[in-house]
């Protein structure tokens, strides 16, 4: 994979974010299967959706266990969506650039905005789908949210594609493979 050879070390913390939907962490999946890659399992408050694994998806936990981290700033950044909270572990991000690793957050859009405070050396890549329709549609295949939740995640969505500008790069999200080689594309510049 290209990916593996030419990515500037300068540039080995990247930020791959975007409103839920936009398939994000299906890109950052692809992406990790680079020895090179690897990528910050988040902290959360919600439910393990069906498949994902505790430890490799995500680190879920109980709002009182994550609020007592943030007392003790234990995270790069942290956000409330949708009732539940996401946060990145500060240590295994510094662990990782330090090994010359390139090192992905994919989180979304209001702990990228906190991150670019802390860390604006950092590559931002943010993630759109191609249309409103297709966002709906993956979050209804999700088969694991109501009505209620997908619409609230859909209008955040609308609201956070205006923070593309404030990024390094977008990339439209319409086939994954697609999507994938333009994000290794970029990483190589």
């Amino acid at each position: 994979m290209r990916l593996c050879q030419s990515i500037k070390k300068s540039r080995n913390l990247v930020v791959i974010s975007g409103p839920s939907g936009s398939g994000k962490t299906s890109i950052c999946k692809e992406l990790t299967k680079c020895p090179k890659v690897k990528q910050s399992i988040s902290y959360t408050t919600r439910k393990p959706r069906d498949g994902e694994k505790e430890g490799v998806d995500y680190c879920f936990v109980e709002r009182s266990v994550f609020e007592k981290l943030v007392k003790e700033d234990k995270f790069i950044e942290y956000a409330e969506y949708c009732g539940h909270l996401y946060g990145t572990p500060i240590g295994p991000v510094r662990s990782a650039v330090d090994d010359n690793r390139i090192f992905l957050l994919a989180i979304d859009v209001k702990g990228a905005m906190q991150v670019m405070k802390k860390r604006p050396d950092a590559l931002y890549i943010f993630i759109k789908a191609p249309d409103d329709e297709t966002l709906k549609q993956r979050l209804r295949n999700r088969l694991t949210e109501d009505d209620e939740i997908i619409n609230k995640r859909f209008m955040a969505a609308r609201e956070e594609m205006e923070a593309s500008k404030h990024y390094d790069y977008c990339v439209i999200n319409d086939r994954l493979d697609d999507a994938v080689k333009e994000i290794e594309g970029i990483l190589q510049i």
